[in-house]
């Protein structure tokens, strides 16, 4: 078991810096030659690097949570910790490669407001999952 706790905290580690390297303008690729790269994020493309970063830190915040032995409390958690993540990489990357457009502000605010339902409904079910646990 600690094989795998040691190859899961490297995995995490390795997540997480694959997830913030492309707002330094780098970027990790491990599939082909399995070098640090030049990120090219571009307004054509700069969603794709931020949902595949808010993916990693998703991930990462799951593995780092199983290495501390906590599961998640309900079914809607790895969506609400994907949209928290979202919250925070979409402003990084666009104010790193864009510039604040409409629909930008459109997407952000849906992702809040999904961000919120999921919290409730996490709450809620974290509240019924264990009523007879103690």
């Amino acid at each position: 078991m600690r094989i795998f706790n040691t190859a899961l905290l490297f995995l995490t580690a390795l997540m997480t810096v694959m997830s913030l390297l492309p707002l330094f303008g780098w970027d990790l690729v491990l599939m082909g030659k399995g070098k640090l790269l030049s990120a090219q994020v571009d307004d054509t493309n700069v969603h794709l690097n931020m949902v595949r970063s808010a993916a990693f830190a998703t991930f990462a915040s799951f593995s780092v949570n199983y290495l501390r032995r906590r599961r998640p409390l309900s079914s809607v958690a790895p969506l609400l910790y994907f949209c928290f993540w979202a919250l925070l990489f979409a402003p990084a990357y666009i104010l790193t490669y864009s510039n604040f457009q409409l629909r930008e502000i459109v997407f952000i605010l849906l992702v809040l407001v999904i961000t919120v339902i999921l919290y409730r409904e996490n709450q809620k079910e974290g509240k019924t999952i264990f009523v007879e646990e103690w």
